[in-house]
């Protein structure tokens, strides 16, 4: 009965243990991203191009291409497939909406998508790095 004890305990530390990993591990790079601002770009100083730009900290990230024409964004598309272990797939509808918003407002400075504060400033960054590497 006392070895049933002892097997229990040790399977539950290990549990904890594994639990608390996963959990630094899914957050890491979640504060860094937090305390990113986001400038909002002169559209009209921008030439007219494609634009490449890309922002990763901990599992976040996003490769993007800008095409921008006549002070205007108007297509954004995002490259990259995977970010780290996750299907971008899955972020599908976060990221379309993040997009819609940007070309419906020609601006960075938008609302986060509520419950996606992180990942839509990660995106944010990776389209501000592309229209500010002229």
């Amino acid at each position: 009965m006392r070895r049933f004890f002892k097997i229990v305990i040790m399977v539950i530390v290990c549990v904890l243990i594994s639990a608390t990993l996963f959990v630094l591990i899914f957050n890491r790079g979640m504060n860094q991203i937090k305390k990113i601002e986001i400038k909002d770009i002169d559209l009209s100083q921008i030439k007219d191009g494609e634009y490449l730009g890309q922002y990763a900290s901990g599992r976040w990230q996003y490769m993007v291409r800008v095409i921008v024409s006549g002070g205007e964004i108007k297509n954004i598309e995002i490259l990259n497939k995977k970010s780290g272990f996750i299907d971008m797939n899955a972020y599908k509808q976060l990221n379309d909406e993040v997009i819609s918003r940007v070309l419906k407002n020609q601006s960075l400075r938008i609302d986060a998508v509520t419950g996606a504060t992180v990942s839509t400033k990660a995106l944010l960054k990776a389209l501000e790095n592309a229209l500010t590497k002229q």
